[in-house]
């Protein structure tokens, strides 16, 4: 049986790169993301289940093959890292398995859990292409500061994540409390 820590750092790490995997994907089409965390799942069994989830937070596309490609970018971006680099060539029997990704992130898709359809599988495929080449530099890059926010769980940590998300960050000398004011243009 597996070291509970080291289950803990491995969902910790693959929660933190999901999201990010989200907030990059969402980030590069254009769209706003309004924030991302990752914390603790309150469970008894980390055997079984996540010890770790999050959400990213962004504004939803109208238009489908763009939430296609934000809803796959957390399980793409998982399979990603783990290969570090390209994933896959049988994406198509991947996301055939209903447990592939959660039931919000099969929702965002407008495809039953399970039963991709072909624009599915290209979008899975483009995804992967910009996470392991362009976007992988920001995939990294968020992850950590997610992680790192989750460890300190300072304003400072939580404002590198806010600041990486696109958002203008203003730390005063005077003040021991940095504000976030505003969404970049």
């Amino acid at each position: 049986m597996m070291d509970v820590r080291r289950i803990i750092a491995r969902d910790r790490r693959m929660a933190a790169v999901h999201e990010a995997g989200h907030a990059v994907v969402a980030m590069h089409l254009g769209f706003e993301v309004v924030g991302a965390f990752i914390r603790p799942n309150p469970t008894d069994d980390i055997y079984s289940e996540k010890s770790y989830l999050g959400q990213a937070t962004y504004e939803p596309p109208s238009d489908l093959s763009q939430r296609r490609l934000i809803a796959v970018a957390g399980v793409v971006a998982e399979e990603v890292w783990k290969a570090r680099g390209p994933a896959y060539g049988y994406w198509p029997d991947f996301v055939a398995d209903p447990a592939c990704m959660s039931p919000t992130d099969w929702a965002g898709t407008e495809c039953e859990p399970g039963e991709p359809d072909d624009n599915l599988i290209t979008a899975v495929g483009e995804v992967e292409d910009l996470l392991a080449g362009e976007l992988w530099p920001k995939l990294t890059a968020l992850s950590r500061k997610l992680i790192d926010a989750d460890s300190r769980r300072t304003p400072d940590a939580i404002l590198n994540v806010m600041e990486m998300l696109g958002h203008r960050v203003v730390r005063t000398a005077s003040s021991s409390k940095p504000w976030l004011l505003t969404p970049a243009a």
